[in-house]
């Protein structure tokens, strides 16, 4: 026991230390998002153009910077996710989409004084607000589905992301999903698995985006050279 005694003191003494030094502030965030997908059925890969959206994502996050270089931020983003396919002869199209919420937890490491930094890390997403519409030769059809935390799809969507942030706060992302978007053990009523046929789902996107500061620092001193 009287050699753990020195370590505690060491740990605790650390972490005061780590906490006077760390910078926080939070920051408020839209997306420009283009989406695609790697979707196959039947082992035949379909096409899926890009799909752009700007309506409706939103997000508020929290960043603690530990040193001029290091730091990490979390947070809480609404985002309108999802992907459209063609037919081959490209007269079906169905476009379909999932609100989610998700937290983000990413490591930023640069000049962050300046908000110039690179950023990588991961996010949960839950899917709550499924819906899909059907159009043939560019025309929408009356058919459409829609439903909240639809059995169609996964419920929670992992993924990883990595990006830049420059001066000023504009923000180029890119977002790789670990998980399929469609659930293929869902089953109609008559007992059919509608996308028992879809080996692969999974989505990814470009986003653009501004990082606006909320306030000015709340902790720790300046990040000229020396503080």
């Amino acid at each position: 026991m009287k050699k753990l005694v020195p370590l505690i003191l060491f740990f605790v003494l650390g972490i005061s230390e780590l906490r006077a030094q760390t910078k926080t502030y939070s920051t408020s965030s839209g997306e420009l998002i283009f989406s695609f997908a790697d979707y196959k059925i039947n082992n035949a890969a379909v096409n899926t153009p890009v799909r752009f959206t700007c309506f409706f994502h939103v997000g508020g996050y929290q960043h603690f910077d530990f040193t001029n270089n290091v730091g990490i931020y979390s947070g809480l983003a609404l985002r309108n996710v999802g992907f459209t396919s063609t037919s081959a002869d490209s007269f079906n199209k169905v476009k379909r989409r999932q609100y989610t919420v998700g937290v983000p937890l990413a490591i930023k490491i640069g000049d962050l004084g300046n908000d110039t930094y690179l950023f990588a890390g991961g996010e949960a997403e839950l899917a709550f607000h499924y819906k899909e519409k059907f159009f043939k030769d560019d025309v929408k059809q009356s058919q459409k589905d829609r439903a909240w935390f639809s059995a169609r799809t996964n419920l929670f969507l992992p993924s990883v992301f990595v990006g830049v942030n420059f001066k000023g706060g504009a923000n180029i992302k890119f977002k790789y999903y670990l998980e399929d978007f469609y659930n293929t053990n869902y089953t109609t009523t008559d007992g059919t698995k509608k996308y028992g046929n879809v080996n692969s789902s999974q989505m990814f996107y470009f986003s653009l985006s501004l990082n606006i500061r909320n306030a000015s620092y709340k902790s720790g001193g300046s990040y000229n050279k020396g503080s």
